[in-house]
């Protein structure tokens, strides 16, 4: 599997403590048909600890949506969390903007089952039940909580199946809101590979489920 990283300018918003801080990687992602690649916001100046947090996709289109699976890694923690995978069957998708949170009121469509994937604000929707190689998983992004969002954040994003691509055109970004009153002391980055998703149960493929097993 191919790994993308780039040293990267991103731009924090609204510092203040107890407010939301806004980080953004604005570049491109370009979907490794049947492969992955990442992408990386450096978070510096978030005052306090996490005590809620989103990730938003801004201008996702795929010409197969089932076939991704999207993941962010906090790579001072060593801990992941995968909020997108088997989603939106075979319908193409153009330009949708994506937001996930433990505070929406319902999951993506899942394939086959629940129609196309449009803009707007999900849970997280793990239909696939992927999960990080050598790292702890998380199972809500309230799992951050409690620690300082400052860090190296990883998007991994996967296509499990070749013939389909597709991109994030406006790259990703992540809001926290924290309470303000001084982080606590970021752990070292885990000595491990990182070795991307490998599946930990079922995964949709094509239009049936069926056993798969994802080697990183």
């Amino acid at each position: 599997m191919k790994t993308l990283l780039a040293a990267l300018a991103l731009t924090a918003v609204g510092v203040s403590p107890a407010l939301a801080q806004t980080y953004t990687n604005p570049n491109t992602i370009t979907v490794v048909d049947g492969g992955e690649t990442t992408s990386d916001i450096n978070v510096t100046g978030s005052l306090g600890n996490i005590t809620g947090m989103t990730l938003s996709l801004n201008g996702l289109s795929h010409t197969y949506p089932d076939d991704l699976v999207f993941g962010v890694l906090n790579q001072s923690l060593g801990l992941g969390f995968v909020f997108f995978s088997g989603a939106g069957g075979s319908t193409d998708i153009s330009g949708v903007n994506l937001t996930f949170s433990d505070a929406a009121s319902s999951q993506l469509p899942e394939s086959f089952v629940g129609g196309a994937i449009t803009s707007g604000t999900y849970l997280p929707s793990n239909y696939g039940q992927y999960e990080f190689s050598f790292f702890d998983n998380a199972t809500a992004f309230a799992d951050f909580s409690g620690f300082s969002a400052n860090g190296l954040w990883t998007l991994y994003v996967d296509d499990v199946f070749p013939a389909d691509g597709g991109t994030v055109l406006d790259g990703w970004t992540l809001t926290f809101t924290t309470d303000g009153v001084g982080g606590v002391p970021e752990p070292a980055a885990w000595g491990m590979m990182i070795g991307g998703f490998a599946l930990a149960g079922f995964a949709l493929r094509r239009r049936q489920k069926v056993s798969v097993a994802y080697a990183a």
